[in-house]
Formats: C-alpha cells, structure tokens, sequence
C-alpha cells in the first residue's frame, strides 16, 4: 500500500509498504504519525490523507524536509493533506 511517516528527524517517508513502521529509518523506534498518499493527476498534486494505525495522524509540526528521491515526491508535484472538517472535504498544502 501506498504509505507515508514523518521521521523522528522531521524527514516525510512516502513508500509502497505493507506496514508504516517499514518506512522507519534504521535507528529509529518510532514517528511523528503517518497515513497514506496517492497521486492525483487530473489535479496534478500529491494527495496525502488517513493516519497510521500504529503511529497516530501525522503531526505535520515536526515536518522539516521531503524525501524527493522517491515516488510520488519525484513528481514534483505539490504535497496536500485532505482534512475532513465538518463533512466536508479541506486541503491543506504543505510547506517546508
């Protein structure tokens, strides 16, 4: 599944894992939160989105860079994280 954490160092993971806690640096013993991520190409943006079962929602706080060697970060594209706010769908880009 298409998986993203935010590391202890603040670092946001994206990977194709089966559980969040194998996108964690070796060293580390947890993360600031996580959830998922798609990409969406009619709107040209990363989506990110959920929380980590194990790990809680990400505490964006803690974000200080974006792994872009890997997929979806690559792209290029903006990062949003889509917030449920009373019934309704909010996005939230994200900047580092």
């Amino acid at each position: 599944m298409n998986k993203f954490i935010i590391t202890e160092d603040g670092t946001l993971e994206f990977g194709d894992v089966r559980l969040h806690r194998d996108l964690i640096p070796d060293g580390d013993s947890t993360c600031h939160g996580g959830g998922f991520w798609t990409i969406d190409n009619q709107r040209g943006i990363i989506l990110l989105y959920g929380r980590s079962f194990d790990f809680g929602a990400p505490e964006f706080s803690f974000l200080r860079r974006i792994n872009k060697s890997v997929m979806p970060a690559c792209l290029g594209y903006p990062i949003f994280y889509k917030r449920e706010f009373c019934g309704e769908e909010v996005l939230e880009e994200l900047t580092v």
